[in-house]
């Protein structure tokens, strides 16, 4: 992991500004941070999702539709249905633009899934000794580093030779593993304990531990990698903002309770949180760590979202009475 010189508040001016306008006259809380849009249904397919990403440079939304035993692709910024490609029971995506490929992480098969990015259609896979669940593209190396579901494994995917390459021993229950190329870490949340790990993939090994409390239950986690901070969402209704270099706990904010996938918008230096309760947390990137914004209400079950960089809209993908539906929430 590179080494980053820490920034301070006199160096970073828009959060200079933003403190003294605070302490001169405290901003309000925005009544309603996010507009819902009418949702749309995703044709010929059922069931509910599981995790959601943008492929900024093809301009889409990819969505582990689990309940439909698919990866479902839609356009950017409208939302059209592209295709629905038969994965198989399908719990995380990532990009690997390199190789346009997408890699897929099938639960019911016990595989990871290749997806040619340009056909989209299935073009190879590598099974695994059980079923997977989040996963992470290494540019680095090419590896692909899968986390074994409520397991203790996370293992290391070379998928040009089809096959692990290593497998590192981890805690029960890895939920969320995420990679940054900006600040170069690659960082696991753990369910079954309130901690963070710092993989080392150069020597697949676990670097560092690091506690999450007051989150408990880690599942979201996102990263701003120019102020380095991570920001990892507890299932007990708290965010902690952390400090990317030493771990440090620098704020814990409220949030909704039940939360799973979150995403942070560099553009806005907003913090979406999904909870599958029917709320979606909004926070806001302070100097101190984060502040809320307060909660939009969203249909029951909707736990993953992700976020359209270009137009800072949020996307939601959710299952009511069996029918499948996406929705666009615009940023105000």
């Amino acid at each position: 992991m590179q080494t980053l010189q820490r920034l301070t508040p006199c160096r970073n001016v828009k959060y200079l500004l933003l403190a003294l306008s605070t302490s001169l006259c405290p901003l309000p809380l925005f009544s309603a941070p996010l507009t819902l849009g009418e949702s749309m249904v995703v044709p010929g397919t059922k069931g509910g999702f599981d995790f959601l990403e943008v492929d900024r440079q093809m301009h889409r939304l990819l969505a582990d539709h689990t309940g439909n035993k698919s990866l479902d692709v839609f356009n950017l910024p409208d939302g059209k249905f592209i295709k629905s490609v038969a994965t198989g029971a399908a719990q995380g995506v990532s990009v690997d633009a390199a190789h346009d490929n997408y890699y897929v992480t099938v639960s019911d098969q016990k595989k990871l899934v290749e997806v040619d990015r340009r056909t989209l259609e299935v073009s190879g896979a590598v099974d695994l000794p059980g079923p997977p669940d989040a996963l992470t593209y290494f540019p680095k190396t090419g590896m692909v580093y899968v986390d074994h579901d409520d397991g203790e494994d996370l293992w290391v995917v070379d998928p040009m030779a089809k096959k692990i390459v290593a497998t590192i021993t981890i805690p029960t229950a890895p939920e969320y593993i995420l990679y940054d190329p900006d600040f170069d870490g690659l960082f696991q949340n753990i369910k079954s304990k309130p901690v963070m790990l710092v993989i080392d993939a150069t020597a697949n090994t676990v670097a560092q531990t690091w506690s999450t409390l007051p989150a408990e239950k880690p599942h979201g986690l996102a990263i701003d990698s120019k102020t380095r901070r991570l920001f990892s969402a507890g299932g007990n209704g708290k965010l902690v903002v952390m400090d990317c270099t030493t771990g440090v706990c620098l704020k814990s904010v409220d949030i909704a309770p039940g939360v799973d996938q979150i995403a942070f918008d560099r553009g806005n230096q907003r913090i979406y949180c999904a909870s599958g309760q029917g709320k979606l947390s909004v926070l806001e990137e302070t100097i101190e760590g984060a502040r809320s914004l307060g909660d939009v209400e969203t249909p029951k079950g909707t736990h993953t979202l992700a976020i359209d960089p270009d137009t800072h809209s949020v996307w939601i993908a959710f299952a009511k009475e069996g029918v499948a539906y996406i929705a666009e929430l615009k940023a105000l």
